[in-house]
């Protein structure tokens, strides 16, 4: 009975500490850029170069676009995120992107980064 009990014990901490480890999944950083731009003008952000195993994907899509995408540029390897706003809109937008980075080959990308940026889509007319 004493050795069950121990057993039960070992097995107990065991899984208590493999528990706590930090969920790599979760992201590490998150920033806000704010952008104001002229409602005909297009925006471009470099998130930066990627390797092979990492990338960038739009989490949540701009709402108010003509443009609103991703683009990996082969020769340098970095990804640009592109964007211009809907016809003759004038208010505000917002994107949410992801990167993942520090991929090992094998595991998953231990840094990750939520980029929101928010937009102010003024009117591109000058008076």
């Amino acid at each position: 009975m004493n050795r069950l009990l121990l057993y039960l014990v070992i097995l107990s901490l065991f899984t208590g500490v493999y528990s706590c480890k930090k969920d790599k999944s979760s992201p590490t950083d998150k920033q806000v850029i704010k952008v104001t731009i002229k409602s005909n003008e297009d925006y471009s952000y470099d998130l930066g170069g990627y390797g092979d195993e990492e990338g960038a994907s739009i989490i949540r899509q701009a709402t108010h676009y003509q443009m609103s995408y991703l683009i990996r540029d082969s020769n340098s390897v970095n990804i640009t995120y592109k964007y211009k706003p809907a016809e003759n809109y004038v208010g505000t937008d917002e994107v949410e992107l992801k990167s993942e980075k520090d991929s090992d080959g094998a595991g998953p990308n231990d840094i990750i980064i939520i980029t929101t940026i928010k937009f102010t889509i003024t009117n591109g007319f000058v008076a």
